[in-house]
């Protein structure tokens, strides 16, 4: 997860300069505007100002697709989180449920360009940030329950309150007319989207912080992996 979110962020920034540009705001614009062009963007074949946008779709399906795929082998991390979350296996088995849908919708999105599958897309958009965020509500109840881990909650819990509200403008979403409204969309997406990235990786990090330094062995736990 470490290694995709780095990735990640590499790929989406390779895409974002070799964007050719074009918004619905400014059809003359020749790159990529961080406040008139949202992520989404990156994925179309061809840009609203007509221009052919093949590197970029293929950093971005890489970038999505590629982090979903990991996000689904990353929903058993779960097990990681010490030996007491094992009486909590509800909490653990949904969390992982959670992860797995909000990876799938991940690849979704990869591969609904907007411009072709607006509907799909934004529905893929929706359910990926809904599903992670019941995911982030299961792991900090995990999490609660290590006082080892209890640091990580507070990433969880300014991550989870970025989701709801980008949640919200989803499902209240109009195309905007001005650019102001425009702007607003498209900083909002950026910063949900990133805000999973750079959460993920700092639980990541914590979360092998713990296992090199715990010794499952005094717990009976002689063979215990995530």
């Amino acid at each position: 997860m470490i290694i995709a979110a780095v990735f990640f962020v590499l790929l989406t920034g390779i895409a974002m300069l070799a964007f050719p540009g074009g918004n619905l705001i400014d059809n003359t614009s020749v790159h990529y505007n961080f406040f008139l062009n949202t992520l989404s963007d990156l994925g179309n074949s061809i840009t609203i100002s007509g221009k052919t946008n093949t590197v970029s779709k293929i950093m971005f399906i890489t970038a999505f697709g590629g982090f979903g795929l990991v996000m689904i082998y990353f929903s058993k991390i779960w097990w990681a989180l010490g030996t007491d979350v094992l009486d909590k296996k509800f909490a653990g088995y949904t969390s992982k449920v959670c992860m797995i849908i909000s990876g799938l919708a991940f690849i979704g999105i990869a591969f609904t360009p907007l411009s072709s599958f607006f509907d799909q897309h934004m529905l893929y958009l929706g359910l990926a940030f809904l599903a992670y965020s019941l995911w982030i509500i299961f792991i900090v109840i995990l999490q609660l329950s290590n006082e080892k881990l209890r640091k990580l909650v507070l990433f969880n819990v300014i991550n989870l309150v970025i989701m709801l509200y980008y949640i919200f403008v989803i499902y209240n979403f109009e195309k905007p007319d001005v650019e102001d409204e425009f702007e607003f969309y498209a900083v909002s997406q950026m910063v949900a989207v990133m805000s999973i990235i750079v959460n993920l990786f700092y639980q990541s990090i914590g979360i092998m912080h713990y296992l090199k330094t715990s010794d499952f062995r005094r717990s009976g736990f002689k063979n215990f992996y995530v």
